[in-house]
């Protein structure tokens, strides 16, 4: 039963990483390319958490809580070398 929610599970993130995928392709303002980035880093967290949860392993919780410390400060960094006007604009525009 384990091994049928851990497939679910996965099979979820990944959808989630393609679709956010797509949307940092097309965009198509540069917010919505930042968020699709913090969905696939996000995604790729719940992966680890997942993984370290199925091999009973703890490190793996260190990694996720890593990863997500420097995903904040990540996003924050980039938050703050962008100009508000070039979050809501488009770029044909």
């Amino acid at each position: 039963m384990i091994e049928i929610a851990y497939f679910i599970f996965t099979v979820c993130l990944y959808t989630s990483i393609v679709c956010s995928l797509v949307r940092i392709w097309k965009g198509p303002t540069v917010a919505d390319r930042i968020n699709a980035a913090d969905v696939v880093a996000l995604c790729g967290i719940g992966l680890a958490l997942g993984h370290g949860w199925m091999r009973g392993d703890a490190l793996w919780l260190d990694v996720a809580m890593v990863a997500g410390l420097v995903l904040f400060v990540g996003t924050s960094a980039v938050s703050l070398f962008l100009d508000p006007k070039h979050l809501s604009s488009k770029e044909n525009d």
